[in-house]
């Protein structure tokens, strides 16, 4: 009997100590999941606090304005009309417009016209844009040159029409596509001296894209070929513009690159 009882304690005892190891071991692991569950809660109060500040940070612009961020011009330029462009970093932007007759968004780099394009180097830009305009849109490589005073356009993408309403006086194949060649005239109309009567020229994608590689200097090269001679540089921008109509595109990418030869330029 007194075998018995001993065995009977010892087995009770010994069961207590598994219930207590256990007891402790669940514990344990409920401090840790706790622990984890609050880590987890923790950093995603931390990401978005982050993204609120990020997105507070963000640059908001809804009337004409000129400046630089990030390495990269901007420019908002509207006759009338509703507009918005905020800036999101490296270049990139998001724009939205609406009861306008013209507006220009544009993100990229200016230039002092000092130098032609191939005082410059070889000018590209890497692109990709989610683009939905409703009505008269295009998406380009755009700018300006002075002497003469030159606004040039390479057109990827155009919304409901596509420019710019001219006999085209040829057609040339840059980065295995092939674009139609426009020479204009605009008479007394704005630009970036002010009302003047100046040229445009055009290269219009035959096909439309909404990201790629530009090669704008293969078009500067042709462009002269064909006796439109460029000035000196005031601007190479990828543009959004909208003519009396309304939309709104996300630039995704833009990367704007500048080749001095051995020397490639990224603007960041």
């Amino acid at each position: 009997m007194e075998m018995k009882n001993r065995r009977w304690i010892l087995i009770f005892g010994f069961s207590l100590h598994c219930l207590a190891a256990a007891s402790v071991q669940a514990a344990g692991k409920g401090e840790t999941e706790n622990i984890e569950e609050t880590t987890q809660e923790t950093a995603g109060m931390e990401a978005e606090t982050e993204s609120a500040v990020t997105a507070a940070e963000q640059t908001v612009i809804t009337e004409n304005t000129i400046g630089e961020e990030d390495g990269y011009g901007y420019e908002l330029w509207k006759d009338e009309g509703d507009t918005s462009m905020t800036l999101t970093g490296d270049g990139t932007f998001t724009c939205e417009w609406a009861n306008i007759n013209s507006a220009l968004f544009r993100r990229g780099q200016k230039f002092d016209c000092t130098k032609t394009w191939q005082e410059l180097g070889d000018i590209s830009v890497d692109y990709e844009v989610d683009y939905e305009p409703i009505g008269n849109s295009y998406l380009c490589l755009y700018g300006w040159t002075r002497e003469p005073l030159i606004e040039y356009y390479i057109v990827d993408s155009w919304g409901s029409w596509r420019p710019p309403g001219a006999a085209s006086i040829g057609t040339i194949t840059v980065d295995d596509a092939e674009y139609d060649v426009y020479r204009t005239l605009r008479e007394e109309q704005p630009s970036i001296d002010g009302t003047a009567t100046f040229e445009q020229y055009w290269s219009v994608r035959k096909e439309k894209r909404t990201e790629g590689t530009i090669n704008a200097s293969a078009h500067f090269d042709a462009w002269e070929s064909l006796g439109m001679s460029m000035g000196k540089f005031y601007e190479a921008s990828l543009t959004v513009e909208g003519y009396q109509s309304s939309g709104k595109a996300t630039v995704l990418k833009n990367e704007l690159k500048i080749d001095e030869g051995d020397e490639k330029e990224s603007i960041k």
